[in-house]
């Protein structure tokens, strides 16, 4: 029995030890942390750089922004708001998302990310409102998949975002843990386990509020002499906006605000996706960047 004990015991510490270093080899171990807020939800802590997922950098500068750059530039600056779209992901490197890029052409400019995975379009608008880091843009850019104008509004609690700087055993293997147990949460099938039939007509109604809380946070903007860019991106599975619900949205924005652009045109090939959704692949980034900068560079020039 005790050799049992002492087998089981090493094979358990070898079988973790493994795992660990294979996961660490796969970029977890050292995730983005955030911070709370009562305001927009959340957003990630400054000053971090990660190594991450095949080998990608994701940097937060000192105002909470994905960016290399400094954001006390004497520089203008163009500040890009959005959801997971924007931000990258933390399998593209710094380089190639496309607010990197679209700065690496208007060189008179610093770009900051306020993209972050699971925001709302609430969340968007709170946070471009209410964080007062980053005010002084001169040039705000929002970039919307259809989605996130009927998607609730986000907390801190929403995903498996880290929330403090705390340094754990076996950080690798904590973090996809925590991951997994976030994600598979048992509550999901129990007491959360959602058989709600919803409402196509409540849909309609909370991007009607969606779009009403854009177009007052846009016109504030405009009244203190913000330049603003609105993009909205599309599906994989619906590139051209024929679904019934994403062509109310397309067709609620084009009527209610100016300055609307259309991604369909340039992402009409599923290359130009990373995943089965709404993400962009690198080669996707570098086409919306050129798009993005052509319609800037336009505005600014005339």
């Amino acid at each position: 029995m005790k050799i049992f004990i002492i087998v089981t015991t090493i094979t358990i510490i070898i079988f973790t030890s493994l795992t660990e270093v294979y996961l660490k080899n796969k970029g977890l171990g050292d995730p983005v942390r955030y911070d709370s807020s009562i305001l927009y939800g959340y957003s990630p802590k400054p000053n971090q750089k990660k190594k991450r997922l095949e080998g990608s950098y994701v940097t937060i500068n000192e105002v909470g922004l994905r960016s290399v750059s400094s954001w006390n530039s004497k520089k203008k600056k163009i500040l890009f708001l959005g959801d997971s779209v924007t931000y990258g992901g933390s399998y593209i490197d710094d380089k190639d998302i496309f607010s990197t890029k679209v700065c690496e052409k208007l060189k008179s400019f610093t770009c900051g990310n306020a993209g972050v995975n699971a925001y709302s379009t609430l969340n968007i608008v709170l946070r471009s409102k209410f964080d007062n880091r980053i005010q002084d843009a001169d040039i705000y850019v929002y970039l919307f998949p259809p989605g996130d104008f009927y998607r609730d509004y986000t907390n801190s609690k929403t995903a498996h975002f880290y929330l403090n700087n705390k340094k754990f055993f076996l950080p690798a293997l904590t973090e996809a843990v925590s991951f997994i147990f976030t994600k598979y949460d048992l509550n999901n099938y129990i007491s959360k386990y959602n058989d709600t039939n919803n409402d196509i007509n409540d849909y309609f109604k909370l991007i009607d509020f969606s779009v009403k809380n854009l177009k007052e946070e846009i016109d504030n903007k405009i009244s203190n002499q913000k330049e603003i860019f609105i993009f909205l991106s599309n599906e994989k599975n619906d590139k051209n906006y024929k679904n019934r619900i994403n062509q109310y949205i397309k067709d609620s924005l084009l009527k209610e605000l100016d300055n609307v652009f259309l991604l369909n045109q340039v992402l009409n090939d599923d290359i130009f996706f990373y995943d089965e959704s709404v993400h962009f692949n690198i080669r996707g980034h570098e086409v919306v960047a050129n798009n993005i900068f052509e319609i800037i560079e336009n505005k600014i020039n005339k």
